[in-house]
């Protein structure tokens, strides 16, 4: 197994794409902080499909664009396992607004969720990553941060966020070199309840696949097996990149 007696955490573990990655992880042998923010109910069925599988699993509630939170975050990880190898910053939000109605409010909590976050995440968790060798953060940003635009363009603060997320991703790779490696993943269309969320109606979403090359939606899991690659050894010359998963979207 790839991620045999590592330990990872990973922010945002509810949501589709966290949870596919927790339970790939979990797979490949990986011990799991999993932290969240909104509902218990998915967060608790996804430690019990991990527990199931012989993993152990901490969640833990905070909100990751708070620092208070995110230190207490990280010293239950540590608590626990006593290190942490694999940081995922995962915890996403989107508030579709026209730019004429946009608020300030609005702009930094997408802002701080999406970005402000990693700082205060990789800030926390560097601290005990850096004594080891191997040690790998894995950011996830968006193509609507490379293209500015997503399936429901009126997401200014969320790709503005995502855009600084990869410039974070590439000045943090020789920041922590050579013990921790810093790669990002920029997700395409994947098929998660993220869309509906951010009020992206199912015709427009449709419509948006019909551009995309291989003509479907990604799986969450196709998002997973790309992070399982940058946390373990086969991925161990690779720091600063941005791996796009997207079925082909943003080809020149």
């Amino acid at each position: 197994m790839r991620l045999s007696n590592r330990v990872a955490l990973i922010t945002g573990a509810s949501g589709g794409i966290g949870s596919a990655i927790a339970l790939a992880f979990a797979r490949e042998g990986c011990q799991l902080a999993a932290s969240y923010f909104t509902s218990d109910l998915p967060v608790k069925n996804l430690a019990k499909q991990i527990e199931q599988m012989g993993r152990d699993i901490i969640v833990i509630k905070g909100d990751v664009s708070n620092a208070h939170d995110v230190e207490a975050i990280v010293a239950a990880t540590v608590k626990r396992y006593g290190r942490i190898d694999i940081l995922v910053n995962n915890a996403g939000l989107t508030i579709g607004s026209p730019l004429a109605d946009l608020t300030e409010e609005v702009w930094d909590k997408v802002v701080d969720v999406n970005m402000k976050s990693v700082y205060l995440c990789t800030r926390a968790a560097a601290t005990h990553m850096s004594g080891r060798e191997g040690g790998s953060v894995i950011n996830l940003s968006s193509i609507g941060g490379m293209i500015g635009d997503t399936a429901q363009p009126r997401n200014l603060p969320y790709n503005a966020a995502k855009q600084g997320l990869i410039a974070m991703t590439r000045t943090l790779a020789r920041a922590l070199a050579p013990q921790i490696r810093v790669n990002a993943i920029a997700p395409g269309i994947i098929l998660t309840d993220f869309h509906k969320k951010a009020g992206v109606p199912e015709d427009g979403l449709k419509k948006r696949i019909q551009d995309v090359p291989l003509l479907r939606g990604g799986r969450p899991e196709e998002v997973a097996a790309v992070a399982v690659f940058l946390a373990s050894d086969e991925s161990s010359y690779i720091t600063g990149s941005v791996i796009v998963v997207d079925g082909g979207l943003t080809m020149p």
